[in-house]
């Protein structure tokens, strides 16, 4: 892909994660912005989310000649961080505040490494409005389908105007963790 491009600085992307390492050499260079998280749970630099935050952030931002280079090293990133090492996931409420937050900072693309089960696919209020939000606005949402290894459904990842995004092993196969359901292979990817 880094053939065709890398991205550019007029797109923004913001990620929902764990906290960021800012620090880590692979940024040295990258247009980052750290907003205030908006979750009640303590966000803790360095913890086990921080960890998976600073992974994700690396397969899109890591620089050019640094250890890590990722996929979109020109575009603009927004972090918001939204998962603690409490071991609970953000309600939907907080998910819903930390999307319009990343709309309201410029975001065209929010990606989010997590969500909460729901028997229907249905998201609460606050959480379908935001995601209408960026529907008005034309940002896109990308959010895991989950790691909970069952066929159910994992909000935002399972509404329509989200592209939801799973798991697979070499052989394109999904992993054993990953969630599936009905409604992921008409709107997601495994990667």
């Amino acid at each position: 892909m880094s053939k065709k491009t890398l991205g550019s600085p007029e797109i923004c992307i913001a990620i929902l994660d764990g906290q960021v390492d800012l620090n880590h050499p692979c940024f040295k260079g990258a247009d980052l912005t750290l907003l205030p998280s908006l979750v009640r749970d303590e966000i803790v630099p360095n913890g086990r989310m921080s960890l998976h935050g600073t992974h994700v952030a690396s397969v899109l931002f890591g620089q050019p000649g640094s250890p890590v280079v990722g996929i979109t090293p020109h575009c603009k990133g927004l972090i918001i961080p939204v998962f603690s090492d409490s071991g609970r996931s953000p309600s939907q409420l907080d998910l819903a505040r930390a999307i319009e937050q990343a709309v309201s900072a410029g975001a065209h693309i929010i990606n989010i490494s997590g969500g909460q089960l729901t028997d229907e696919g249905e998201a609460e209020g606050w959480l379908a409005r935001s995601v209408q939000l960026c529907q008005d606005n034309n940002v896109l949402i990308v959010a895991a389908a989950g790691n909970d290894g069952c066929d159910c459904l994992h909000v935002p990842a399972a509404l329509p105007a989200v592209l939801a995004v799973g798991a697979m092993d070499s052989q394109g196969q999904p992993m054993e963790f990953s969630n599936w359901g009905e409604i992921y292979p008409e709107q997601g990817i495994l990667a």
